[in-house]
């Protein structure tokens, strides 16, 4: 039966993996190229390539005198804070939203997320500089509200934003769920992790004053690239 993911992938989760559990701490130095191809029976070729996956998630560095070592990771490549109303609009602010799919959302879809009406919907990846994507992510956008699909890669704010300078309709709730999922392979393929891969699922319902779903988002997360970050203040009353 065939592999369903090149080898050098395989052996990247499998790396990615034992670093998450800890076996390989902060500061500990990976196997050798040479080291890696005799355990694994592998090509040098192929564990260059696993080393240069874990390299651009940020997991693992070259290190003079010590080799390819485990990276300091005291935080994932992005960490969104949960305070008050406008930091869940920062991440839209500080990421990219790079759109692969632009299409009118389909019934079955705005069955599954409670949505009634006319939806754009928009598929792609948000990112953080060049670092590997941060996540999948659907936006759908109510029709009469949306603006040009081939714009809104460009926008220099939120979609929210956008919504209410051009539109006058503001944001007056935003509802957010998170639960923690597996990856299942199509999800994974586009991440190029495996199927199965630990991720953490935000749906995000943006509601107007009139209590309508304007806007709502659904991210898909792969452990290790995002953290949420909450401050609480003890208030005295």
């Amino acid at each position: 039966m065939p592999q369903s993911k090149p080898r050098y992938r395989q052996l990247a989760d499998q790396f990615r993996g034992e670093i998450t559990t800890g076996k390989y701490k902060p500061g500990d130095a990976l196997p050798t190229e040479m080291e890696i191809c005799e355990t694994h029976k592998v090509s040098r070729h192929t564990a260059r390539d696993a080393l240069r996956i874990l390299t651009d998630d940020g997991l693992i560095e070259r290190r003079r005198g010590a080799g390819t070592v485990v990276a300091e990771r005291g935080a994932p490549a992005f960490a969104q804070p949960i305070g008050d109303f406008d930091s869940i609009l920062q991440y839209a602010r500080d990421s990219h939203f790079e759109i692969t799919t632009a299409q009118d959302a389909d019934q079955e879809t705005l069955d599954r997320l409670g949505l009634t009406g006319e939806y754009i919907q928009l598929i792609g990846f948000r990112r953080v500089a060049d670092e590997a994507p941060q996540a999948i992510t659907a936006v759908y956008i109510r029709a009469d509200l949306s603006p040009p699909t081939d714009t809104i890669s460009a926008l220099p704010g939120s979609i929210s934003e956008w919504i209410e300078e051009t539109h006058g309709v503001g944001v007056e709730r935003v509802v957010q769920r998170m639960e923690a999922v597996a990856l299942n392979k199509s999800q994974a393929d586009r991440l190029n992790l495996s199927t199965g891969f630990p991720a953490l699922r935000t749906v995000r319902r943006y509601r107007d004053a009139h209590g309508e779903i304007m806007l709502l988002s659904e991210s898909l997360h792969p452990a290790g690239r995002f953290a949420y970050e909450m401050r609480l203040d003890r208030t005295n009353s």
